[in-house]
């Protein structure tokens, strides 16, 4: 499985930001019900390497299938409102809450939640505050850094950057492809009860 899902990592200090844009434009979502996208995560580092993901999402739940470049299925996430669910598939095991936020460093830095407005394009309300926007098109919160550009719906997030200092880790997320109202319908399930739980040691 993709080495960046092994390790631990610390809250990052959040730094302050010097430039305020007030107009800024968000994007036209709110009519819309599914989303559905690819693309692929990069990490630097003490631990390098790639994933790509395909993902489908509602409002309240997200269905993440990531797989490394010989195509092989590695790990499956569900992300809903508070919760995240973990499937590493290579080897056929399920991490525990607290085994992901070990395992999975950025959800140290962000809410499930905020990964998945992320996915939809949007900017997650907790960085929606002016005084914590750079400009339209980059924002910086702590460690975390990202990036739109614009579409038929307005500016879209294609970029997130986790910037983990303390581990000297940086992973990148990278949409490739978006689309809305439309469904990856494979993608919607549960992990299997039969599949065993493991706890990751920090």
């Amino acid at each position: 499985m993709f080495a960046c899902i092994i390790g631990c990592t610390h809250i990052p200090v959040v730094n302050p930001v010097e430039s305020i844009d007030q107009s800024i434009d968000f994007p036209k979502l709110h009519d819309k019900t599914f989303c559905r996208g690819k693309g692929y995560i990069l990490s630097e580092g003490d631990i390098q390497g790639r994933l790509n993901f395909t993902f489908t999402a509602s409002r309240d739940t997200a269905f993440i299938q990531f797989k490394d470049l010989i195509g092989r299925k590695t790990l499956f996430l569900i992300l809903e409102n508070e919760t995240i669910d973990a499937w590493d598939m290579l080897h056929n095991r399920r991490y525990d809450q607290a085994s992901v936020l070990i395992s999975l460093p950025f959800f140290e830095m962000i809410r499930p939640n905020d990964l998945r407005t992320f996915l939809w394009g949007e900017i997650p309300s907790i960085f929606s505050d002016p005084e914590k926007i750079k400009n339209q098109s980059e924002v910086i919160s702590g460690g975390i850094q990202f990036r739109s550009n614009q579409t038929e719906h307005g500016p879209l997030v294609d970029h997130v950057t986790f910037n983990m200092k303390d581990e000297k880790q940086k992973i990148e997320l990278i949409m490739m492809d978006r689309e809305y109202d439309v469904q990856y319908p494979h993608l919607i399930r549960r992990i299997p009860e039969s599949i065993p739980t493991i706890k990751v040691n920090s």
